[in-house]
């Protein structure tokens, strides 16, 4: 079962928003999914379900709660373990112990949860955190959101590099599934964002995706309405390219 982690070490490159619509679009086919907020600034929770729980992703992967008492519904066949600014907390506990690495995996297998779902996607924070390279022990597959600028395209190396130490020490079957630009200029600054697509292509090959995400209003306006864009908006363009990017990432699945 894919098990799916989105993360780049650089903020802005639209993480959260494509946690939350590929989630959904997979579940909107009628997929089980599941997604799981790591990131203490909870963005991926107050743009779903509107708000910190009391309790969070922190509870669960500590064993304070059980699963039940933490998972909460989004839309139909889509549910969310949210986070909380608490985490950190957390996260510093569990850094400290033995094994860390493996507790994201052990949940999920303790939980059984590759049987209760099609699909899991976790969202990271902006970094390479103590949780954020959990979630690479604990995945199959890692996208790798970019936006078109140097720097942005610079932190990839970071990731690229991250995966390989996980593959080889923790993890052996995780893969990238690929990297893709968002926040994409069709007009203004074009010329760059071409530019750093086609320098993308050039160090990381058939990995960059074909689909990009072009800079569009709905896609914020959507998660201040706590809806994927597809039911917000769902002739804009981000509807659009978020259902391209799903269709080319099930190819690779």
């Amino acid at each position: 079962m894919p098990i799916l982690t989105v993360l780049n070490n650089k903020g802005g490159v639209a993480k959260t928003t494509t946690a939350i619509n590929i989630a959904s679009g997979l579940a909107a086919e009628g997929n089980r999914v599941l997604l799981i907020d790591l990131d203490s600034q909870a963005n991926l929770t107050i743009s779903t379900i509107g708000q910190e729980n009391d309790a969070h992703v922190g509870h669960w992967l500590s064993g304070e709660k059980p699963l039940s008492e933490v998972v909460q519904p989004y839309v139909p066949n889509l549910s969310i373990i949210p986070s909380s600014k608490a985490l950190d907390i957390y996260s510093k506990f569990i850094g400290s112990e033995e094994d860390y690495q493996f507790k994201l995996k052990d949940r999920i297998d303790s939980d059984r949860l590759t049987e209760q779902y099609d699909y899991i996607l976790i969202d990271n924070a902006p970094s390479l955190t103590t949780l954020a390279y959990c979630s690479l022990v604990a995945a199959t597959h890692v996208l790798i959101p970019s936006a078109p600028e140097y720097f942005s395209f610079a932190g990839i190396d970071n990731i690229m590099q991250s995966v390989a130490n996980v593959k080889k020490r923790y993890n052996r079957q995780l893969q990238v599934l690929g990297i893709f630009f968002t926040k994409y200029h069709t007009s203004y600054r074009k010329k760059v964002a071409n530019d750093v697509v086609e320098a993308a292509r050039e160090t990381f090959g058939d990995l960059v995706l074909s689909s990009t995400i072009r800079i569009n209003a709905s896609l914020e306006e959507a998660q201040m309405m706590r809806q994927p864009v597809y039911n917000y908006a769902p002739d804009s363009n981000g509807a659009t390219d978020y259902a391209n990017l799903l269709e080319e990432i099930k190819t690779r699945l």
